[in-house]
């Protein structure tokens, strides 16, 4: 859920705020701001979708930014990619985990211990008493990890590139498909475990290798982008009427394809309605400080607000949570996030001739 480089893509910031839109509504309905019935209930659950729309988003990115490096100067350097992938998501990360936890022990009798797995990633796989929406930001840590070590393995081998980053895709398919038993829950390991929740990212890598690595190959996949991005939205759309076991074991690799179809589609054409707008680009410039915080922020209406007007109509206490989770996340962004990515410009900047202080002996 990376942020945009500097020279943005007005397409990808309305990409952004659109998978930003479609995550929100979820948690209204889990933090029961939202109330509606069951079948609607169904059709705002399937929001989550948005949050592979984020993957897709952030493999691509997180690609350009390797492929652009290797084709300017030969190699990656490790400590560097590393230093600005963390030092970009961990710091809103931590800050963020203190906030909820906070709120969480002054709103909630009996609050859970803070849980220690928070700060190793892992609550993915071990369960999550709080902050379900971190499940996403642990794939993401795990992926940039591993990411570089990958490809820098696959550069040695001819072809290896396509090949790796088709294996990870694959590989969270058949771990689905072979260990998720009939009629499951679709919130269980299989919906948060990196293992098998990798498609977008490694199919938005590819996308981008393509783009950066391959230009050849780039007008013929951006035609079969184009070609399918209506058929996958089309598909995306009909996600809350999937039978549940198609659900689990299929449509993720289903949703990243469409996401991934839609990206190649637009990232190089000019701008879609709405897309340069300034109300587009701050939606996408606070999503990663709107995701992190919205659900807390929903929390507290819901407890302050909700809770002392109950006779106010659902549709404007929708409204009033969203006008504060907003908020909420523009100043997350203004106090933590933008001076996060300062202090990355200073410590770790991009590659140049011109040595960071940070990184002063690393390539």
């Amino acid at each position: 859920m990376d942020a945009a480089p500097a020279s943005r893509v007005a397409n990808l910031d309305l990409l952004r705020a659109v998978a930003i839109a479609l995550v929100v509504p979820v948690n209204l309905v889990g933090e029961e701001v939202l109330r509606v019935g069951p079948g609607m209930a169904r059709v705002f659950e399937s929001g989550w979708v948005g949050v592979d729309l984020f993957f897709v988003l952030s493999g691509w990115l997180v690609g350009g930014l390797y492929w652009r490096e290797l084709g300017r100067y030969g190699d990656v350097g490790l400590g560097r990619f590393w230093a600005r992938r963390w030092l970009r998501t961990i710091p809103p990360y931590l800050v963020a985990l203190v906030v909820v936890y906070g709120l969480r022990a002054a709103f909630t009798d009996n609050a859970d211990p803070f849980d220690w797995r928070y700060l190793a990633f892992v609550q993915n796989y071990t369960g999550m008493p709080y902050w379900g929406v971190s499940w996403s930001l642990c794939v993401e840590e795990h992926f940039y990890l591993g990411l570089p070590l990958v490809l820098g393995a696959a550069l040695r081998v001819r072809g290896g590139v396509p090949l790796a980053l088709g294996a990870a895709a694959l590989l969270s398919l058949v771990a689905r498909v072979l260990t998720v038993p009939d009629g499951a829950s679709p919130w269980g390991l299989h919906y948060t475990a990196t293992h098998m929740r990798m498609e977008g990212l490694a199919l938005g890598v590819a996308a981008a290798y393509v783009y950066y690595r391959r230009p050849e190959l780039w007008p013929a996949l951006r035609r079969v982008g184009r070609a399918l991005a209506l058929p996958g939205i089309v598909f995306v759309a009909s996600i809350p009427w999937l039978p549940v076991d198609v659900l689990n074991r299929y449509a993720y690799t289903g949703v990243a394809l469409a996401f991934v179809a839609v990206v190649v589609a637009t990232a190089d054409r000019r701008p879609l309605p709405f897309a340069a707008s300034s109300a587009v680009r701050a939606i996408a410039l606070t999503s990663y400080s709107v995701y992190m915080t919205h659900t807390v922020a929903a929390d507290v209406y819901r407890r302050v607000v909700m809770d002392a007007l109950p006779g106010v109509p659902v549709a404007l206490h929708m409204v009033g949570a969203l006008v504060v989770i907003a908020g909420v996340g523009g100043v997350f962004y203004g106090v933590v996030e933008r001076p996060t990515l300062a202090l990355r410009r200073r410590w770790a900047p991009r590659r140049s001739d011109v040595p960071s202080p940070m990184l002063a002996t690393v390539s």
